[in-house]
């Protein structure tokens, strides 16, 4: 059975969050190439990125020539760069049942914690020499989990319409 987790802020995140909100925002680029190293990296001086209003970007890296295109997330979703923690998630306390034990329950699987680094409202997917279609596998990627969430939070309802929001 997969793994489960729980995304909460980063301790020291929330008590800079109430400093400044813009410091934890980023821009994620997905870029067609293995690089060995996850996490930030100070390249704003070395990195020129010429962007253009039709909301591509033209770029060079290592000598080879990257076009990228700027993806928005839509309004009400928002975007997070998490990572893993040691931590798990205290065990749900299950219901009195006047004392007795269901012996064919399962114990449950605990649930890790990952702490929010960075959000963002957009990221930027790149491409060799020309601009990532808008059927790009990461692009369609983000498009169809957008719609999987939706399906997750709405539900049906028995009138024509089909849809209603769920209010939990």
């Amino acid at each position: 059975m997969p793994d489960m987790y729980a995304i909460q802020p980063c301790a020291k995140a929330s008590s800079q969050s109430e400093k400044n909100d813009s410091a934890l925002q980023c821009v994620p680029n997905i870029i067609p190439c293995r690089i060995h190293h996850d996490g930030p990296v100070d390249s704003l001086d070395r990195t020129n990125i010429s962007s253009y209003p039709d909301n591509t970007q033209t770029t060079y890296f290592r000598g080879r020539k990257l076009r990228g295109r700027r993806v928005a997330l839509p309004d009400g979703y928002q975007g997070v760069v998490a990572t893993h923690t040691d931590r798990v998630l205290p065990a749900a306390q299950p219901a009195d049942n006047d004392g007795a034990e269901d012996a064919e329950a399962e114990p449950e699987e605990p649930v890790k914690i990952m702490e929010i680094q960075r959000t963002f409202d957009e990221f930027v997917v790149w491409g060799h020499e020309a601009i990532p279609a808008a059927d790009d596998t990461f692009v369609k990627g983000v498009e169809e989990w957008l719609q999987f969430a939706d399906a997750m939070h709405t539900t049906l309802t028995s009138g024509k319409t089909g849809k209603e929001s769920a209010t939990a």
